[in-house]
């Protein structure tokens, strides 16, 4: 059986296709513990022992050498059969932070010279077969100075990614063939994902080719990947999603693992406000198209949406209440310097839009009184007096007559859009009758077609093609400066090769290596 390394391995996308197209791993990498702890779980899973059958090297690819790898893979029960020119392929997909055209594109950021890691193991265990996937951005990106692993040479002033690929391969005795971008929706994905792929084979091996997409073959759509994933009304079948429950990926009796539930389907809690702010997209709407349409249909926000409209119209007059709170705080001689900042007025302006959504519901309006007194640094009572003293003077600069007239006559301000619908421009609900958009690190990014929730991580898999017997492990998901460092269930589903994807690439090394 053919010999496959897997390097930036995720938790496991790339590897999964790897296995299908028929090759044994036999060593994988990544510099992410929570990423490890999904991996070597999953080749738990199909029956491969670490140290035996395969080998995860828990670390960063600078600190990674070719005398670990042939150490690590040397010690399998293959036998001491591995040397320099002997390793079947070696997959990779160097973290794309650096390349993507989403974020800040930074020629010098360190991220890229993993780029230059990735070739140098190449150069070190000279593979017969190199892959490299990527996102589009790695097309146009340019490298400053970039150092060659070959010898003392640098790249001077700025270089394509792809140029510099082809000139240190083809010094290798590699043929690079011309690049393409590979969509995966036409590889059976329910997904739009394009991926850069880089495909070379070394000079005294058989050529390989890119897989090829079958263009008759209709899109496997959002509706087919959720099938037999919920109970009720919502219960249905699908080829894929019943694929996708009796498994692809072969364990070591060469059976695929069955799932008879789903793993992964925790779903988000969302109060009332985000529910409703969720329901008030259509099936492939994003946020311009909700906000045209609801002007153009009229729609009663404070009738169908009272919660929401309550929400907003604190949000838009939030800068005119803050003066008013201040007010009240002295009138009640509550008032401290740390209460001046925008962050505590803004939360606390948001509290009261709370207690008023909730005024006439006595349980409710407790709770939220008993936080507000948490907040002001004072007691029940002294809450409560402040919101009875308090809520008759809030939301004067745009009333709430003001703001049912601009959703009446269809005018709504760029201010009042956000505070209706967030900030978050990019959000979209998914459309059942297409594929879906591409798989993001977020969960908030998108809208399930059916309910007014989130993505749950089992949904976000399958949409990438994973096999429902896949867990991903860690935490489901983190924020803030966590997201530099941690790598939870979200992240690791986005970031990864969807499966079926690898499988194609990898069936073409796979028919190249017989022809030998």
């Amino acid at each position: 059986m053919p010999y496959a390394i897997d390097l930036f391995c995720g938790a496991g996308g790339f590897s999964e296709g790897i296995i299908q197209a028929g090759f044994d791993i036999i060593f994988s990498s990544d510099k992410s513990t929570m990423v490890k702890e999904t991996y070597t779980n999953r080749h738990q899973q199909l029956g491969l022992i670490d140290g035996v059958d395969t080998h995860f090297e828990l670390a960063d690819i600078k600190e990674l050498t070719s005398d670990k790898i042939f150490q690590s893979i040397n010690s399998l029960k293959y036998g001491n059969i591995f040397e320099k020119g002997t390793v079947d392929v070696i997959f990779g997909g160097p973290p794309c932070q650096g390349f993507s055209r989403l974020g800040k594109r930074d020629s010098k950021d360190p991220r890229n010279m993993l780029f230059h890691e990735y070739l140098r193991i190449i150069k070190d265990i000279m593979p017969r077969y190199v892959v490299m996937e990527n996102v589009t951005g790695i097309l146009d990106m340019q490298m400053l100075d970039f150092p060659s692993v070959l010898d003392n040479r640098v790249y001077k002033g700025q270089n394509l990614v792809q140029s510099i690929l082809r000139s240190e391969l083809d010094e290798l005795g590699y043929t690079l063939l011309d690049v393409q971008v590979l969509n995966a929706a036409n590889f059976g994905i329910p997904q739009q994902r394009n991926r850069v792929v880089f495909l070379a084979y070394r000079n005294d091996v058989a050529p390989i080719k890119y897989p090829e997409s079958d263009n008759d073959i209709p899109n496997v759509t959002v509706y087919d990947a959720l099938g037999n994933l919920y109970d009720g009304e919502f219960s249905y079948e699908t080829n894929y999603s019943i694929q996708s429950r009796l498994g692809r990926t072969p364990n070591t009796d060469g059976q695929p693992i069955a799932a008879d539930n789903p793993l992964n389907m925790e779903m988000s809690k969302h109060d009332d406000i985000v529910t409703q702010r969720f329901s008030l997209y259509q099936q492939g709407e994003n946020r311009a198209k909700a906000v045209n349409r609801i002007q153009l249909e009229k729609v009663e926000l404070k009738r169908d949406y009272p919660n929401l409209f309550i929400d907003s119209l604190f949000q838009l007059n939030g800068k005119a209440n803050q003066p008013i709170i201040l007010k009240q705080l002295k009138n009640q001689d509550l008032l401290q310097e740390s209460f001046k900042s925008e962050k505590w007025l803004q939360f606390t302006n948001r509290q009261l839009g709370l207690l008023s959504m909730n005024d006439k519901n006595d349980s409710t309006k407790k709770n939220i009184l008993k936080s507000l007194a948490l907040r002001l640094k004072s007691s029940f009572e002294e809450a409560e007096l402040f919101w009875n003293e308090i809520k008759n003077h809030l939301n004067l600069e745009i009333t709430e007559n003001k703001f049912l007239k601009m959703l009446k006559d269809g005018d709504l301000t760029p201010t009042a859009t956000e505070a209706i619908f967030t900030k978050k421009s990019i959000r979209v609900r998914l459309n059942q009758d297409t594929v879906s958009p591409t798989m993001v690190t977020l969960p908030d990014d998108y809208i399930h077609p059916f309910f007014n929730r989130v993505l749950t991580v089992r949904e976000m898999a399958r949409l990438q093609s994973f096999d429902d017997s896949f867990e991903f492990l860690g935490k489901r998901t983190t924020g803030g400066d966590k997201r530099a460092k941690e790598t939870p269930q979200f992240t690791q589903v986005g970031n990864a090769v969807p499966p079926l994807l690898a499988k194609a690439i990898a069936e073409q090394v796979m028919i190249a290596i017989n022809q030998q």
